[in-house]
């Protein structure tokens, strides 16, 4: 599996960089020296709207005393920082997340749970997202042929999530509650036998309605507001888009994105896919890949600067820990 997905991540970069090729490096590098560092350092600063309201959507999922909003922004940089920098590692975000968490005096069975529910009702809004997009295409564009493929898209969204949350109601985290008691009482790994009850603590997340109807519909905004950094980086290149045409862009590529999940990273799949939608929406091609590599570079950077703020807080519990062993 994991050669699989070096693979699949190696293809990726491939046709990332002939697109880029085929386009012209000279032109995409133009259109990435238009907008500059100040583009970059304005998405960057804009990032912290949608992540503030992932975290609120997480946070929901808590019943009173939650933890403060601060813990949750934490927790949100360091799942995305994960997932943006360590893609080739399925779930890599997530489980950088529930340690966070754990550190900060969450149970690993909460965390684990929380985030579970958490991504799916994500993945729900996203689908929601997508749907947007397509009325909006058949309104104003009825005679796009990118159409099918949104439909296809739309179609992959709601099956990953469909089967994600069945795969929850009948029991596979039974079965990886199982797996991991054995480890503890066989192998030693005594930290696994906290994620016992993992099963229950998701259907009691679930019970709550109005929390996770809640959840899903901060997300869907946070899908909506995101749009925002797309508009940004158009506008420092000069070639301003209209909100209905950025809620079409963002939502038809991330669909594709979305449909390519097997690719670590969509590296590739994200540059086709903004190829592809601005092509519908009048956006030309050099334009179009060097939206999807600013995106690239803010997921980088803060991407890399979440990593180092975790590693040095990993390395403060390491000494402390060792501390109070010497004592």
């Amino acid at each position: 599996m994991k050669l699989g997905f070096a693979l699949c991540a190696i293809l990726g970069v491939l046709s990332g960089a002939a697109l880029i090729a085929w386009q012209g490096f000279a032109a995409v590098g133009d259109a990435l020296r238009i907008a500059g560092f100040p583009c970059l350092a304005a998405i960057c600063a804009f990032q912290i709207v949608p992540v503030s309201l992932c975290a609120l959507a997480w946070r929901t999922l808590f019943k009173n005393p939650r933890p403060d909003v601060a813990n949750f922004l934490w927790f949100r940089w360091m799942r995305d920082a994960g997932g943006d920098i360590l893609g080739i590692i399925p779930t890599g975000g997530e489980l950088i997340s529930i340690r966070t968490m754990t550190k900060r005096g969450i149970e690993m069975a909460s965390a684990t749970a929380s985030t579970v529910v958490d991504l799916t009702m994500e993945m729900t809004a996203q689908a929601a997202f997508t749907i947007l997009g397509c009325i909006l295409l058949l309104i104003e564009r009825p005679e796009s042929n990118l159409i099918n493929w949104t439909l296809a898209g739309i179609a992959v969204v709601i099956v990953i999530a469909g089967a994600f949350a069945l795969a929850q109601r009948f029991g596979m985290f039974r079965l990886l509650e199982k797996l991991a008691e054995r480890l503890a009482v066989d192998q030693g790994w005594s930290y696994l036998s906290n994620v016992s009850g993992l099963h229950n603590r998701i259907h009691s997340i679930y019970a709550d309605r109005p929390a996770v109807a809640r959840a899903a519909s901060i997300h869907f905004v946070a899908w909506v507001v995101g749009v925002g950094e797309a508009g940004i980086i158009l506008a420092f290149m000069g070639v301003p888009m209209s909100l209905a045409s950025l809620i079409m862009l963002e939502s038809l590529a991330y669909a594709i994105r979305s449909a390519a999940f097997f690719v670590p990273a969509a590296a590739g799949v994200q540059e086709g896919g903004y190829i592809l939608v601005g092509a519908a929406l009048g956006l030309g091609p050099e334009f179009a890949l060097a939206l999807s590599l600013m995106k690239r570079a803010r997921e980088l950077t803060l991407g890399v600067s979440g990593l180092i703020a975790w590693q040095w807080l990993e390395g403060r519990f390491l000494l402390r820990a060792r501390r109070i062993t010497r004592r």
